[in-house]
Order: structure tokens, then C-alpha cells, then sequence
């Protein structure tokens, strides 16, 4: 039976044109389009931030894995690739390519990539996750409307 941890929420607000602050904890993320989509890039796009959290879960549980096993892990490196497809629009493959600083023993390469594979970020978009929406307005914007 799986356990359900609830998080703080992540708080979205509008700043301007097409940029949003992400509040997250006591960490401010701005998220923006490129000029070409209409935006001023003033951070990355929202999708991007996927395979960000994606190649950076990878990457943690790479660096724990090495550290455990006094194997050098400064210099490591993960590169997120997106393929996109168009109908409904959405990233339709990651591409994961971890990079060593140096070789790894071959007994750890099966154990490495299990390890990969079960980052909370891989689990998630591979196994998938419900999304619940809920829409409310508050009286200002009910005032507005109305």
C-alpha cells in the first residue's frame, strides 16, 4: 500500500506578459517564453522545467550512489534531451545521458542504472501521476467579471 505525503503547494502568480513566479518553499523560480513565443526569456519555459527536475533527480541519486561507494562524482554531468510531439502537445520522450568523470567498476553498471530508474522524477513520468484541477475566482476578479 502506497503512502500519501502532502507537500506545501507551489505557488504560481503572474508577473507580466508571459512570465510567472514560481514559489516553491522559500525558493522563487521565474518562468517565462522566449521572445519568439511572446515572451522577454526572462527564465526558462514551464515544459523545460520537466526535464530540469528530471535530469537533476537522475543526478542526485547518481552522485549518492558514487559517494556510497567512494567513487568520484565531481565533474558528473546529466544532459535531458526532449523529443515533442504536437497531438496533444506534450514531450513525448526524454533522452537521459549520464556522464561519469571517470569509468565505473562493471560491477556497479547494472546496480547505476537501476539506480536511475528510480529516481521519484523517473518514477513519476513513466508510471504517471493524477492531476486534479479545481477553478476559483476570487471577489476581486468576481467583481471585475460580474
Amino acid at each position: 500500500m502506497s503512502a500519501h505525503v502532502a507537500s506545501a503547494p507551489t505557488v504560481v502568480t503572474h508577473l507580466e506578459g508571459a512570465c510567472f513566479a514560481a514559489q516553491i518553499r522559500s525558493h522563487t523560480i521565474i518562468v517565462d517564453q522566449p521572445a519568439h513565443a511572446g515572451g522577454d526569456d526572462l527564465g526558462p519555459m514551464p515544459l523545460e522545467l520537466l526535464g530540469a527536475s528530471l535530469g537533476t533527480c537522475v543526478a542526485l541519486y547518481v552522485q549518492r550512489f558514487l559517494q556510497a561507494r567512494s567513487l568520484p562524482y565531481d565533474g558528473l554531468r546529466v544532459e535531458v534531451s526532449e523529443r515533442k510531439v504536437r497531438e496533444p502537445a506534450r514531450v513525448a520522450e526524454f533522452e537521459v545521458r549520464v556522464v561519469l568523470p571517470a569509468a565505473l567498476p562493471e560491477r556497479y553498471a547494472e546496480m547505476l542504472e537501476r539506480v536511475v530508474r528510480s529516481c521519484p522524477a523517473h518514477n513519476t513520468l513513466t508510471l504517471g501521476a493524477e492531476v486534479a484541477v479545481s477553478i476559483e475566482a476570487t471577489a476581486a476578479v468576481d467583481a471585475i467579471v460580474g
